[in-house]
Parts: structure tokens; sequence; C-alpha cells
């Protein structure tokens, strides 16, 4: 409890503590469901997913959400978490708007399993929203830079930024293109969910091309290795839930996923040096 005053009482806006403590509310249940119980989401979640690699395909996408609040619950500072609120702000708002298109899988529960996700949704579709404008109008705006992005983080960031885009993109409005060559069946709702979330890190790419500076926008960064193993352990740990003859695609995907998983670490790791000067620097 000393802890969480202490937090509570630190540095950080409390509007940016709200947003966080409301995803959190949001995403840790349907985590733990999701990840520990992905046969039992007829009875333990919001809606039925089948087969199980798509129960722990949107796990994966609410472990994304949780370690972009956990980084940013670390910061005491609006510059530092502002990249993260970009993610929660524009997820929040477009999830809330796709329920509304694909009621179907929801409506087939009891109604109180619909009622909680909208309320849960709906507390992010306004506190996000209000937090991101406010803050950004009060502390944000072009802020100096301080370790500059280089070259090979803005081509990352920028290839990143287009892959997740059009990803997101035929995730959303061709789902049915996507499943001719993807490695399992994904239903429109999950495919959509996953889609919000591709377009989301695109526009948090946008944001860190922008801002420009590494101490500012290096949670897309640190996000990106464990978030692509999970995403690459599906395949891996449900081959039962894949398409038949699926070996070359599957190497594909893992070569792909994998590259992107060590091309992020990679700047990170070059950035160590570069972080440790400047905290010297800094104190001195």
């Amino acid at each position: 409890m000393n802890t969480f005053k202490k937090w509570w009482n630190n540095d950080l806006s409390k509007g940016v503590k709200i947003a966080f403590l409301a995803l959190l509310a949001n995403g840790l249940p349907a985590f733990l469901i999701l990840m520990s119980f992905p046969k039992m989401t007829e009875i333990l979640f919001v809606w039925t997913i089948n087969p199980e690699i798509n129960a722990r395909l949107v796990g994966v996408m609410y472990s994304n959400a949780l370690l972009l609040v956990g980084i940013g619950a670390f910061q005491i500072s609006w510059a530092r978490v502002r990249i993260t609120m970009v993610v929660i702000t524009l997820f929040s708002v477009f999830a809330t708007i796709l329920t509304f298109f694909y009621l179907k899988p929801f409506l087939a529960h009891p109604w109180y399993h619909l009622g909680y996700w909208l309320i849960m949704y709906l507390i992010l579709f306004f506190v996000a929203p209000y937090v991101f404008v406010t803050h950004e109008k009060k502390y944000g705006g072009r802020l100096p830079i301080q370790i500059p992005l280089n070259r090979a983080a803005k081509f990352l960031v920028f290839a990143s930024m287009i892959v997740s885009l059009l990803s997101g993109l035929m995730l959303l409005f061709k789902i049915d293109v996507v499943n001719q060559f993807w490695l399992w069946e994904l239903p429109p709702l999950v495919g959509g969910l996953i889609g919000v979330l591709f377009i989301t890190h695109a526009a948090a790419h946008a944001w860190a091309l922008w801002d420009g500076d590494w101490l500012r926008v290096r949670p897309m960064f640190w996000q990106a290795p464990p978030t692509g193993l999970l995403f690459m352990l599906l395949p891996l740990t449900h081959p039962n839930n894949l398409h038949p003859d699926m070996e070359g695609t599957l190497i594909i995907f893992c070569f792909v996923v994998g590259l992107l998983l060590l091309s992020n670490l990679a700047i990170i790791l070059g950035y160590r040096p570069v972080e440790k000067k400047y905290v010297q620097k800094r104190d001195f």
C-alpha cells in the first residue's frame, strides 16, 4: 500500500495515472483469462473466441497494452509517457467504435458481458482523449531533442509504421483476403481488434518520427521484442490450429517477426552507451 501511495503522489500527472489504472482494470483480467484459459472463453470471456490460438492472440494484444502501461508507470513526466498515451487513446476510441460494428459475438453471451465490455471501454473512450489533449496542450508540443534518433532507428520506425498501417487496414477491411494466406482462420472481430492495434502502433511510430527524441519514444522500441516473441510463439505452440501445408508460410512468418524483434533489440542495445553518457553528463 505504501508503494502505491508513493507512486500516486509522485510527479506523474494523476490524470495519466487514472488512464493507466483504467486500462489495467480492463486489460489485466482479460489477459489472465485469455492466456490461462483460452478454451473457456464461452464461459469466462465477453465473447466466444475460437480456435484457441485466436484467444491467445487477443491475449497478446492485451499483453502489449499492459507492457506499455508498465513502462509508462515508471515515468514521472508527460514527455516520457505521451507516446504511450497515443496508443492508449487511439486504441480506446477505435476499439469502442469497432464494438458496435461487431455486436453479434457479444449478443450471443449474457447481456452483462457486453455491458461490462462497454463500460470498461467507454471509460477509456472519454478519459484517455481528455488526458491526452489537456496534457499535450499544457506540457507537450515540440520539445527539445536530448538524444536524437539515428538513421537506423528512423528507418526501423518508418518501416514499422508502413507495415503496421498496411497490416491494420487489411485486417480491418479485407479480413477475407488476409485469411486466404494467413496461418490460421481469423474471425472478423479478432482481426478487427488486432487491426486496430496495428493502426494505433502505426500512429505511434509516426509520432516517434515527428518527436525525434530517443528518450521519449523508446517505449515503442522496448515493447517490440516481448510482443514479437509472444506473437511468434503462437503458431509454434498451437500447430493443431494452423491450416494444413503451411510450413513455408510459417517459416516466412517467423523470419519477418524475428527480424523485427531483433532489429528493435539491436537499436535498444545500440543506444545503451549513449544513454549512459547522457545520464553521466546530466548528473555532472
